[in-house]
């Protein structure tokens, strides 16, 4: 049995590091991966092609260069006729917000027909027989599938798509998924990481309700974080400094604290030299040291050695977020937001779940009751965030039945 698997960066450098741990399962269970990536330069791939894995040319090899994506997809003499067909069903020419998207789906969509790697895959699939077509996310590339299925002559082919959280969710396009019709029609399998969003998509398209199933993401077992309850607080966050993830709204809760904290950001986007400026008003007993963007080995190796007291994440928007799962899987507790699938990781046994629109002053105060909480308390919290992680994130159970489920009936 033959995959293919379309992904954003993966297997290159900025490399999806929770792709990077389902690659471990997902490389037993195949005979050949061909891999397609919208961006990165072949050079730079964190493993080179062989006898099992090939690594195709991405379509683009620069994912800040967006003249060169606007470029490629006008001046190109790939097909748009599904487009073409939605701009006027939906009636976008009025919905300049919706049509933003829409052209950003158009140009990547005939960048990516016209390129070398797509027609790479093409070879491979009408040359090879029990192929998984498996999109890891619900846009950017995934927008192809209207037109790859015109492309496939061999018929004994399965399309999957996971969906996580901002390609999932269209409020955060404007509550417009374009092509989205068309996909859902076209593929085998739509794979949701949390309940909530099988709810979702069911309710919004429930002529493809059957096809849309949970597979839920996971990460390895590196085990427990060894904790030290002492007067200095060590607080984590993971995330990139963008809006939706709102990392300034964890310093505002910090910098009302009355204790002694040790703030780690790990992560960078194009918020940091925003998020540097506001720093610049902490008070004294605040010590933040923003790492930037980092492996995801220098993460689990913090969680090893260093003593952390509590993981938070007050993001506007997620799928179920895989930085929660690895901080639970160390025993660390979680604050975060209710929002997408997180309530199915994170609630108050584990430590605390948050309105959306939290209020900064309350949820200070909580966190200073959460660091003044007895021995026992505490150890009760970390006790359970780990059972969290065994229940619903480790990685063995939740991969090896996805690839069980995507594999049956080809």
């Amino acid at each position: 049995m033959n995959l293919i698997l379309f992904t954003n960066f993966f297997p290159h450098k900025k490399a999806e590091p929770f792709l990077v741990n389902e690659f471990e399962y997902t490389k037993v269970n195949f005979n050949t991966i061909s891999t397609l990536s919208m961006y990165g330069k072949k050079e730079d791939a964190i493993f080179k092609s062989d006898a099992k894995i090939t690594v195709l040319n991405s379509v683009f090899e620069n994912h800040t260069n967006k003249q060169k994506i606007f470029t490629k997809g006008i001046f190109n003499v790939s097909p748009f006729g599904f487009h073409l067909k939605e701009f006027f069903k939906q009636t976008l020419f009025l919905q300049p917000k919706k049509a933003y998207w829409f052209f950003v789906s158009f140009c990547i969509v005939r960048s990516t027909l016209a390129s070398k790697g797509y027609k790479d895959v093409i070879t491979t699939i009408n040359n090879s027989q029990n192929t998984i077509l498996y999109f890891y996310w619900g846009d950017n590339l995934t927008w192809i599938i209207p037109y790859l299925k015109k492309d496939i002559k061999n018929k004994n082919v399965k399309i999957v798509i996971r969906l996580h959280g901002s390609d999932l969710y269209e409020g955060v396009k404007n509550n417009y998924a374009p092509l989205r019709n068309y996909i859902l029609k076209d593929a085998d399998n739509v794979i949701t990481v949390s309940e909530n969003g099988k709810k979702y998509l069911q309710s919004k398209y429930p002529n493809y309700a059957n096809k849309i199933s949970v597979g839920r993401l996971g990460v390895f077992d590196n085990g427990v974080n060894p904790f030290e309850k002492n007067q200095i607080i060590t607080i984590v966050s993971v995330s990139n400094v963008i809006a939706l993830k709102r990392v300034h709204l964890i310093f505002e809760i910090l910098q009302k604290s009355k204790h002694t904290i040790n703030w780690h950001h790990f992560g960078d986007g194009i918020l940091m030299p925003v998020l540097k400026e506001l720093i610049k008003q902490k008070r004294t007993s605040l010590c933040i040291q923003l790492h930037g963007s980092v492996s995801n080995q220098t993460i689990i190796d913090f969680y090893k050695n260093q003593s952390v007291n509590l993981f938070i994440n007050v993001s506007a928007t997620e799928g179920v977020p895989v930085s929660i799962m690895e901080a639970l899987s160390f025993g660390i507790p979680v604050f975060a937001t209710n929002v997408g699938g997180t309530a199915e990781l994170v609630n108050n046994n584990v430590g605390l779940l948050l309105d959306v629109n939290f209020d900064i002053n309350t949820t200070s105060k909580q966190l200073d009751d959460f660091i003044e909480a007895n021995q026992s308390d505490t150890n009760t919290y970390r006790v359970n965030a780990q059972k969290q992680f065994v229940a619903l994130a480790n990685a063995e159970n939740n991969y090896t039945a996805f690839y069980n489920d995507i594999k049956e009936s080809l």
